[in-house]
């Protein structure tokens, strides 16, 4: 997976609330950062959701060299939805970025606000991130309706997805080998690759290789902030 994400410039992920786009974003920001040496801004585009967004991971990037971009009232009391100006930055020189897209209707059509700039790089991955076990896309046929309603509104195409299955800290192995099949039938009705499924460290270190290499586990650290 990180093999073909670091061929691209823009790394975008998308998906429903709840599915841990954030805790994904931040992760591949610091597994890229540490595999391949190459650094990625990762731009917070989560102007409406106060509850998991990147910029509460701002003291974990800086601890591994990454940059970031903020919303202006990022961290503060202030709740005023605002797209961060140094987002443009991205398009106009040579960084890398990783945009972290808010969950829902806000979020993709905000992403669409830049989707002229991200077609003209034509080098671009835009991860759609699924979980088994959120509500409003459990169901396969709604997983692939959001899907659709997010290549609608950001006028971007789904490149890849990303299974994120999990119910928290009470996630255990059985639950992440449950979601295997849901799976691949969303990357199936959706028509793009599977390109892993995101484990924490500590269950992914209990599968076999077998499991591990079949389906591509990519093993991550909790990086979530809750706050209610």
């Amino acid at each position: 997976m990180i093999e073909r994400l670091i061929k691209k410039k823009i790394i975008i992920i998308c998906g429903h609330y709840g599915t841990g786009k954030t805790n994904i974003a931040v992760n591949l920001a610091i597994k890229i950062k540490n595999t391949a040496d190459i650094v990625y801004t990762l731009a917070d585009l989560d102007i409406v959701n106060p509850y998991f967004r990147s910029a509460d991971n701002i003291n974990d990037l800086r601890e591994h060299g990454i940059d970031f971009i903020v919303p202006q009232f990022a961290n503060t009391n202030i709740d005023v939805p605002a797209v961060p100006s140094e987002i443009y930055s991205v398009f106009t020189d040579n960084r890398r970025a990783i945009i972290d897209v808010g969950g829902d209707d806000t979020g993709a059509t905000t992403l669409g606000m830049f989707s002229g700039r991200i077609n003209d790089t034509a080098n671009y991955e835009m991860i759609y991130v699924i979980n088994k076990y959120r509500n409003l896309i459990s169901d396969i046929g709604e997983a692939k309706k959001l899907a659709d309603f997010i290549k609608n509104k950001s006028k971007l195409r789904i490149t890849s997805i990303i299974n994120n299955s999990n119910v928290g800290k009470m996630t255990t192995e059985e639950y992440i080998y449950k979601s295997f099949e849901y799976a691949d039938k969303v990357s199936e009705a959706v028509g793009v690759p599977l390109i892993g499924t995101s484990v924490i460290k500590e269950l992914a270190e209990k599968m076999p290789d077998d499991v591990r290499n079949k389906h591509k586990i990519f093993e991550i650290r909790d990086y979530t902030k809750k706050y209610f």
